[in-house]
């Protein structure tokens, strides 16, 4: 029986994974030697491996992708009762198009000191966000997510990423669909209730995030932590268009929560409405719409993290 086992979506990062899995393979397996591979044959099947994989005892579950695959994998494992999450550590081998996930951990670039963490790294419990949203079929949906689920403008991106991929790699493939949608921007009337804190009004995007990072190196919330028990609501209210375009670039800076318009608050949970269409970006993927229910599951998953990330 594997102790760890690595789940490898070969099509991430437009066949990247692929290629990054080969240069790390025989280097990984050697740390790790108890180890099995396994390879997804598409969307959905990573959630399925790790579910069975964690079901016959493994200890460490390691996606080799992007923050999809990542994602994918959490969902198998949130599938589990908590008493069994508890025995399992997580982690990622950054090779798909964002990788925010692993930008946020801190997770090195150099190849042996990334097997190095993997193999031997310490692990933290990390929160874990779980949204109850509407299916664009109009049926009742709940995911999980590790990074961030949003609304608003960051739908919006991630419908046109969907239907263009990631040709350009995923921080210039984020950015092209994030400026094309910045020229079309609206704003909409979006209902926010937050404990006792309601917000009503016009708004461009919303994100919860539970991590720093988002797109590709978007600092959406620079000040977030995976373990406080909280996600960081930002919000963009309406502003003009050059005003969003003027902010942009500070969202890789992460000074854009400086320019008035732009809050950010700690909340355990939001309920989300709207009476216009308002399309989901979960962990960076299209996926439904309002109406909407985010909250924190807090330490509900243990992951590898870098010791400057502790």
């Amino acid at each position: 029986m594997p102790e760890t086992v690595f789940i490898v979506n070969p099509a991430a990062g437009n066949g990247r994974a692929a290629v990054v899995w080969e240069r790390l393979r025989a280097e990984m397996l050697r740390a790790l030697p108890r180890s099995a591979c396994l390879s997804t044959r598409g969307p959905g099947h990573a959630a399925e491996l790790a579910a069975g994989a964690a079901d016959r005892g493994v200890k460490r579950l390691v996606a080799v992708g992007g923050d999809g695959t990542f994602s994918e994998m959490l969902e198998g494992v949130m599938s589990l009762p908590a008493e069994r999450r508890g025995g399992i550590i997580l982690a990622t081998v950054p090779a798909g198009s964002g990788c925010d996930l692993a930008r946020h951990l801190g997770y090195p670039k150099a190849r042996s000191e990334l097997v190095r963490l993997i193999a031997a790294g310490d692990s933290r419990p990390l929160d874990v966000g779980r949204v109850r949203y509407t299916g664009l079929d109009g049926s009742s949906r709940e995911r999980h997510f590790i990074n961030i689920a949003a609304f608003g403008l960051a739908g919006d991106v991630a419908r046109r990423v969907a239907r263009r991929g990631k040709a350009l790699g995923g921080t210039l493939s984020y950015a092209v669909s994030s400026a094309g949608a910045l020229l079309g921007a609206r704003a909409v009337d979006l209902r926010l209730k937050a404990g006792d804190n309601v917000l009503c009004g016009k708004y461009h995007l919303g994100v919860l995030a539970n991590t720093s990072s988002m797109g590709g190196g978007m600092k959406i919330a620079p000040g977030a932590r995976d373990d406080d028990g909280l996600m960081d609501l930002v919000l963009v209210a309406d502003m003009s268009r050059f005003r969003l375009i003027k902010n942009f670039p500070r969202l890789y800076k992460g000074t854009h929560l400086e320019s008035p318009g732009i809050t950010s608050l700690p909340l355990r949970r939001l309920e989300a409405e709207s009476d216009e269409t308002v399309y989901l970006n979960i962990d960076g993927e299209a996926d439904g719409m309002f109406p909407a229910v985010f909250e924190v599951l807090p330490r509900a998953v243990r992951g590898i993290t870098a010791a400057n990330k502790l």
